[in-house]
């Protein structure tokens, strides 16, 4: 566990995510393994034995190697694959692919089929849930290169993901979007942090609007979040719904520099448990082999993990060990 400081997110503590980065979308150093054993635990297998409080953050990586793309692709269903064509950049196309492909590979984690055979439907508000509710609850966001996945035994769960780009007008955009009470607390903040500032209220706004499925049928302005620099994410209030302040959690999730991510979810306790990248690499390139994503049993995974070779001294040491 560790504690991160930011200027606007505060202080979070929250279990560190990957340090490891997986090549090129390939398979990653056998570190990952033990790594992931020990800080995933029996997730391998779903949430058998993990804490009802438990909210479960995988990181995705968009920006992968054609041939690790290519096996994503295969997971998407016809409407998905349809979508992904109407994309009028590579690019935006490819990071569409990987995203879906790999939300698609993290829910067979724990529902133990086939990526390509997870079903999805619309709930009230249009917000997308496994069919006839069985199975864990979720979120997908992606900004750029980077995606997130949460996930929940049976909350209802919101996460959403924003790089820090240039606004001209911060102000003017926040009049559109903020509450009354945001717009005051963005103006107190000094200049230099008020753009960061505003994408950690635009966060923390769009996590909760995904986990309660309102979408933007629910006015902008009819809840106030925290964002002031210091200040720990948290629900304010919610115009029209006494309590609902002590029915949620909104949390802020430290992830790579210059994006910022919130996640909110049903319960007045959320523990942030963050889920290796390597585990979902070692699956991408076991996609086409026996291990599948079925169960993601980490010892049909360990000799994809052991193909890697060692990239630090640690690693070396690791595998010697074993």
């Amino acid at each position: 566990m560790t504690a991160n400081e930011d200027p606007v997110l505060g202080t979070c503590t929250i279990e560190a995510p990957p340090t490891h980065p997986a090549r090129g979308g390939g398979a990653p150093h056998p570190e990952a393994r033990l790594a992931g054993e020990r800080r995933t635990g029996a997730v391998a297998r779903g949430f058998a034995g993990a804490h009802p409080d438990d909210v479960h953050i995988w990181p995705l990586r968009l920006d992968l190697a054609p041939d690790a793309r290519g096996r994503l692709e295969t997971f998407l269903s016809v409407d998905e694959r349809a979508r992904a064509r109407r994309f009028l950049h590579a690019r935006d196309r490819n990071r569409y692919e990987c995203a879906h492909g790999l939300l698609r590979l993290v829910l067979s984690v724990y529902t133990g089929g086939r990526p390509e055979d997870v079903a999805f439907e619309r709930g009230p508000g249009g917000k997308p849930r496994l069919v006839g509710l069985r199975g864990p609850r979720f979120s997908l966001s992606h900004s750029d290169g980077l995606g997130l996945v949460a996930v929940s035994a049976g909350r209802e769960v919101g996460v959403d993901v924003e790089r820090v780009r240039g606004v001209s007008a911060v102000a003017d955009l926040a009049r559109t979007c903020f509450s009354p009470a945001e717009r005051s607390a963005l103006a107190a903040v000094r200049a230099p942090l008020r753009l960061r500032a505003f994408f950690a209220g635009w966060t923390r706004k769009e996590a909760f609007l995904k986990a309660v499925g309102a979408g933007l049928s629910r006015p902008l302005d009819s809840f106030d979040v925290a964002l002031a620099p210091g200040e720990p994410a948290r629900l304010l209030r919610v115009w029209g719904a006494p309590g609902a302040t002590e029915r949620w959690a909104l949390r802020s999730l430290r992830v790579a520099p210059g994006y910022v991510a919130a996640v909110a979810a049903v319960g007045a306790h959320v523990a942030i448990r963050w889920q290796p990248w390597e585990m979902l690499a070692a699956l991408v390139e076991a996609a086409d082999g026996a291990a599948r994503a079925r169960g993601c049993d980490p010892e049909e995974l360990s000799a994809v993990y052991a193909a890697a070779p060692p990239a630090t001294p640690r690693a070396r040491e690791m595998r010697a060990r074993r």
